[in-house]
């Protein structure tokens, strides 16, 4: 937040300092929050729509509501709830006289979603088709299958690809664009896209492979009906957006016949955490669904992809590369990063220092 206060120059750093200590969850709760746990480092406050607290840091993010965006520490708290300068929030979390107003909180009201406006189509999709088919080594034709149900298409302002999902009376719901280039990794929802509707695929069994990503779905049902010599569009198939299951939930309330369920997303063997640790996000989130999804009843299990990802499987495999080439590849490429954590280690470094 902004501290442009001409009473700030009247506190000392160590002031300030230390009304920025103060406990900002004992702030909260004066200021009549309940709190709730969210995460391992986070506190969520009930009924606020979104106000984050972080213990261990002493800090706070108000993710929603007319504060939305605003973060910062103990001074900038009180500065948002009571609407005071910076000098005055500092005084009043150091003098005798502050003192919290307690205010009644309402129940945070989230406005209703505005009506999805699909992006103009250009007059032939040749350029997406091409980029599906050609870069990203799609069946040619499982794109055109998805082109007919209007759920692919080429967007006429920026040449994007188009991914459509629709709800059961085949109104647009949710939209995912990305560039159809192999020189740009540009891909976002458009406005008022809700994810808990999927693109995705209705099948005839009582099984349900789940997707990151459209062209995941694609790549996997690419690779089943080429190199498996399945039938791809015999089992259900969407795609999530991203590694919220909201699109999952919606999908299997309209189809009780689904018995099992494949997490098919991505293998993210390189990631990293903010701490710099290997996260597999992808694998992580796949195992915990697997235990909740098993506990509601359905037979899951999780295809992992060779590489980070089935279209990068199926891009090398259209190469002539073979599943056991990628497994190499990956375990190489494991042991390269293993090797990097070692020759870094902290505790390597700090004993040569004390050698020396």
């Amino acid at each position: 937040m902004h501290h442009a206060d001409t009473t700030y120059r009247h506190f000392t750093d160590e002031e300030i300092d230390r009304a920025n200590h103060t406990d900002i969850l004992f702030l909260a709760e004066k200021y009549g929050y309940e709190p709730e746990k969210a995460g391992q480092k986070a506190v969520h406050m009930k009924h606020s729509g979104g106000l984050y607290l972080f213990p261990e840091s002493n800090r706070f993010f108000q993710w929603t509501g007319p504060d939305g965006g605003i973060k910062g520490g103990a001074v900038d708290f009180v500065m948002k709830e009571e609407k005071v300068s910076f000098g005055e929030a500092v005084g009043k979390l150091l003098g005798k006289e502050y003192a919290t107003c307690t205010c009644e909180r309402k129940p945070y009201q989230k406005c209703p979603r505005k009506p999805l406006v699909l992006p103009d189509k250009a007059k032939n999709f040749k350029r997406a088709y091409w980029y599906l088919t050609s870069v990203r080594g799609i069946d040619q034709e499982i794109v055109r299958f998805f082109m007919g149900q209007k759920m692919i298409y080429l967007e006429e302002k920026h040449g994007n690809c188009v991914f459509v999902g629709y709800d059961s009376d085949g109104t647009a719901k949710y939209c995912a664009m990305r560039a159809a280039s192999e020189k740009s990794s540009f891909k976002m929802d458009a406005e008022n896209s809700d994810k808990s509707y999927p693109f995705f695929h209705e099948g005839k069994s009582d099984l349900l492979i789940v997707s990151e990503s459209p062209i995941d779905l694609m790549s996997h049902a690419t690779l089943a009906k080429v190199y498996y010599s399945l039938d791809w569009t015999r089992d259900h198939r969407v795609s999530l957006g991203c590694l919220w299951d909201g699109a999952l939930e919606r999908y299997l309330k309209n189809h009780s016949q689904i018995k099992r369920l494949v997490f098919a997303v991505d293998n993210d063997y390189l990631s990293r955490d903010k701490n710099g640790v290997l996260t597999n996000w992808g694998q992580r989130t796949a195992a915990r669904w697997c235990q909740k999804y098993g506990a509601k009843g359905y037979e899951c299990a999780i295809h992992r992809p060779h590489l980070k990802d089935f279209n990068l499987d199926l891009t090398e495999m259209r190469k002539g590369r073979t599943p056991k080439e990628l497994d190499r590849q990956r375990e190489s490429q494991l042991q390269a990063e293993f090797e990097k954590d070692a020759a870094e280690d902290p505790l390597e470094e700090q004993e040569e220092e004390e050698e020396r």
